[in-house]
């Protein structure tokens, strides 16, 4: 079974003084994040279309094929080299021309033991396995009603959304019983949830939005509001 990657476990870099920047502000000479490691720009230019992937034509497609040179998301490439000493040659590859990157200053930090740009795996790793660990022991309290993302007993007056099927975070409760607020606080958790349970399922569709305000309503425990 699929499972969506949740927040924590997404790495972001613990380097101050870094900036943000859109692909088509990238200039050779620059030190960029990508992936985990430092790199330094070599060069960017537009792609020829003749060399796009079948994801390049299709978000073309459903952008409604804007003209391409001033196309914010068209296909780029770019091309970099890794900032150390160890590592030798180019490497590129095909980016949007509107997606972000983190720029580093001159001097950034590396861990001493490893050379890894901070948080380093094995740093990072604890990190995960200690929120792990409390997100294992606060699973383990839910009862029938209890709102997965917060703890707190959903009330017949509060908004919220049951998702049908299995429980995919404590199926011992049984089918139908993943239920959760839809206020700011508890959306994230939704939203994360959500992912996994499309994955189980690909005929199954987005029951709330990103920002809460909308869902398919059903029966009851199903729609947004109870």
């Amino acid at each position: 079974m699929l499972r969506a990657i949740r927040s924590y476990e997404q790495w972001t870099s613990d380097q101050p003084d870094t900036e943000q920047a859109l692909t088509t502000a990238l200039t050779p000479g620059m030190l960029v994040i990508w992936g985990k490691a430092a790199f330094r720009v070599v060069s960017l230019e537009d792609l020829n279309r003749g060399n796009w992937r079948d994801e390049d034509e299709q978000a073309w497609e459903e952008a409604g094929r804007p003209d391409i040179p001033t196309w914010t998301a068209r296909p780029m490439w770019l091309s970099v080299q890794y900032d150390n000493k160890t590592e030798t040659g180019t490497r590129g590859g095909i980016v949007p021309a509107d997606a972000g990157w983190v720029i580093l200053p001159e001097h950034y930090s590396v861990c001493r033991q490893c050379g890894e740009l901070p948080p380093c795996a094995e740093v990072f790793a604890d990190r995960v396995m200690a929120v792990e660990a409390q997100r294992i022991e606060f699973e383990m309290r839910l009862t029938h009603g209890m709102c997965h993302g917060c703890g707190h007993i959903v009330t017949p007056r509060e908004h919220s959304i049951l998702f049908s099927g299995d429980n995919l975070i404590r199926p011992d409760l049984g089918s139908n019983t993943a239920v959760f607020h839809t206020r700011r606080h508890c959306l994230p958790i939704v939203l994360a949830y959500q992912d996994r349970w499309l994955a189980v399922d690909p005929s199954r569709k987005p029951r709330i939005t990103s920002d809460g305000s909308s869902w398919r309503p059903a029966g009851p425990w199903e729609g947004g509001h109870r």
